[in-house]
């Protein structure tokens, strides 16, 4: 998991990719999407007046489908899709293509994302960098705002809560800053009981 640093400086490369790989970063973590889930999105699965994307059961790793959400990512999303008419006409289909000589208009691949991401690693120095980094930090950080185990596996469509807490990694301040903040609500709590004891029927 990047700390603050590394994450900054993997937003900052990202800056110099292109429109298409902005928005596959951004859907990644939003969506805390896996490599198979992003590259097979269909321009269809999108609903952005609610904001949401519509997985596919066909496309998920555990076979079902799911709606996830996309917040800022709206106004790349829209960018994208003119640049994309601009390219290759009004097509439906799956919504990230090749633009390169050989393969223009393709569907995209799983290869070519892992090549994107190992690029902006590479001008990020972030080494440990990968596809599956955008989806544990977000998961990560639904965390941090306080979602449930149960919402987070929910979100990123996992059946064993075990898989969802292997891809979550608080740092040690933070669990013991929820440790203090859960204990101070005990330690409360206990007080009030004896003083509630004391009180008249």
């Amino acid at each position: 998991m990047p700390n603050e640093d590394v994450w900054q400086r993997i937003l900052a490369a990202c800056t110099a990719a292109s429109l298409r790989n902005r928005l596959m970063v951004t859907l990644a973590y939003d969506g805390a999407l896996g490599r198979e889930e992003l590259v097979h999105l269909d321009v269809g699965d999108f609903e952005p007046a609610h904001r949401l994307i519509h997985l596919r059961a066909e496309t998920t790793k555990s076979q079902r489908a799911r709606e996830v959400a996309f917040g800022t990512t709206s106004q790349l999303f829209v960018a994208y899709l003119r640049e994309r008419r601009t390219l290759f006409g009004r097509i439906d289909g799956p919504l990230f293509r090749s633009t390169s000589n050989r393969n223009c208009g393709a569907p995209l691949g799983a290869s070519s994302w892992s090549k994107t991401v190992e690029r902006i690693a590479r001008r990020a120095e972030a080494a440990r960098l990968s596809t599956r980094t955008f989806r544990h930090l977000r998961l990560t950080d639904l965390a941090r705002a306080d979602w449930t185990i149960d919402q987070i596996a929910q979100y990123v469509g996992h059946r064993d809560l075990a898989t969802t807490m292997r891809c979550i990694q608080l740092s040690g301040r933070e669990l013991a800053a929820r440790f203090h903040r859960a204990n101070t609500t005990i330690h409360a709590d206990r007080e009030r009981l004896p003083a509630s004891l004391l009180e008249e029927p």
